[in-house]
């Protein structure tokens, strides 16, 4: 992990600082008014479902599991579809969209909680007692406990979908891209043995 301090300046007030982390690849920063909001832990009353909106409807109904429902709302398996919202995480963070202070610590929380399982404090680095961002980050992903790794995937979609409604329109595009690229492909099996039996058929035929 990696921490740098960037010095930013407004026109009509004096120069003031903002801490930014970067974290695999994901940067972390404060809200732009520099306050730093303490993290609050989950709520743990389920959430709203959001209508019309793949992966909104509540899971785990009719005994389904959380994996089997959330890949069969949005047509793909879970570990492609969490690859899906981590790349869109890395690339649109900052710019397609812009997710608040606590929802970007929960979101780095479940990808460390994927990549290396439960948070372990023996096995990370210690952390300044001044190094609010690092310590919240931590506190974050310590909350989630032994969450099992697929679940941490799921939640991961979740929230992504929740916080940001560009990232469901992003998933259907490449689902029609999927079906399209099998489309052609079945087409292109089916042409070739459609040409294969008309070259045998005119053979028989020659004299």
């Amino acid at each position: 992990m990696m921490a740098t301090e960037v010095q930013s300046g407004d026109l009509d007030s004096a120069t003031s600082s903002r801490l930014e982390v970067s974290i695999d690849g994901l940067t972390l920063s404060p809200d732009p008014e520099g306050e730093q909001v303490p993290v609050e832990e989950p709520d743990p009353s389920p959430e709203e479902p959001e209508a019309d909106t793949p992966g909104a409807a509540a899971e785990g109904e009719d005994g389904e599991s959380a994996k089997s429902a959330i890949e069969s709302k949005w047509g793909f398996p879970l570990q492609e579809l969490y690859g899906m919202g981590l790349k869109f995480f890395k690339d649109k963070d900052g710019k397609a969209f812009h997710p608040t202070y606590e929802e970007k610590l929960r979101l780095v929380a479940l990808h460390k909680q994927v990549l290396l399982g439960p948070y372990n404090p023996d096995a990370s680095p210690e952390v300044g007692f001044f190094d609010v961002l690092g310590n919240d980050r931590r506190k974050e992903w310590a909350s989630l406990g032994n969450m099992e790794k697929e679940d941490a995937m799921v939640e991961f979609v979740k929230m992504l979908n929740k916080c940001c409604t560009l990232f469901a329109p992003y998933v259907i595009s490449h689902k029609i891209e999927k079906e399209e690229q099998e489309r052609r492909r079945k087409g292109d099996k089916q042409m070739k043995r459609d040409y294969g039996l008309s070259n045998r058929n005119n053979r028989s035929w020659q004299p």
